[in-house]
């Protein structure tokens, strides 16, 4: 009779207590800090209308260690990693990661401006690899003339400023794309036409830009010795008036 009683007593006791194991199991992953490491996924592909086209076409592309990587929690504390190759200690909870590199203010060649960010879940004694895929987050404008253009205009230089206020220069000897905000810009500049005569193209702007997009523009004067270029831009064709300028004033 005392044997099954003690049974019975260990078979209770047990049942109390394997709750309380649980419990203690449970909060071991959602105190102290776990261990996580940082990898990039380079998405570097752009929309390119005319070609299937890479930002590395355009740039040489930033290396993982010239990205910039904080990670905030869910109070707003925010954490900077310094040593992407390292893995970091985090207290148990909820984070936010966001790598970036460039900043879209700074526009211009050779000015790429990358970003991207994701969600994560640190759990303590644990170790994980949190990856965030980045993208380019400007856009890019290049220009591109025809063979009448260029013979009929042996000097040019064609002047491009942002939504920002960046103003970016394209002398004839200029043959890089430019980086800026997907936002807006506009175009003028002065022609010099085979006979010396300068000219210049009244602002034309455009909007509506798209980030990890490349925009084309076209110069074309189809009809020569008149005074109206066409511009395309992407797919939308316009024809400009050019008017004539004193070069001596």
């Amino acid at each position: 009779m005392n044997i099954i009683v003690k049974k019975m007593k260990i078979k209770n006791l047990a049942a109390m207590l394997l709750p309380l194991l649980l419990l203690a199991s449970c909060n071991r992953g959602l105190s102290g800090e776990g261990s996580v490491q940082f990898s990039l996924e380079n998405q570097s592909g752009v929309i390119d209308i005319e070609t299937k086209s890479s930002v590395g076409d355009f740039t040489t592309l930033p290396t993982a260690a010239d990205f910039s990587i904080t990670v905030e929690d869910a109070s707003g504390n925010q954490t900077v990693v310094s040593d992407l190759s390292a893995p970091i200690s985090l207290p148990s909870g909820d984070y936010t990661a966001t790598a970036s590199y460039g900043t879209l203010t700074d526009e211009g060649f050779d000015k790429p401006c990358f970003s991207g960010s994701t969600t994560f879940t640190v759990k303590g004694g644990e170790s994980s690899t949190v990856s965030i895929r980045v993208s380019l987050a400007s856009c890019i404008v290049k220009m591109a003339f025809t063979d009448n253009f260029r013979n009929y205009y042996p000097d040019y230089n064609l002047t491009v400023t942002t939504g920002n206020g960046s103003v970016i220069s394209f002398p004839r000897s200029e043959t890089r794309a430019c980086f800026m905000d997907a936002y807006q810009f506009s175009l003028s500049g002065t022609l010099v036409n085979q006979a010396g005569v300068s000219t210049v193209i009244p602002t034309k702007e455009f909007k509506n830009l798209q980030s990890a997009t490349c925009y084309t523009l076209k110069m074309d004067a189809s009809n020569i010795g008149s005074n109206i270029i066409t511009i395309s831009f992407n797919d939308t064709v316009v024809d400009v008036t050019v008017g004539e300028v004193d070069i001596n004033e």
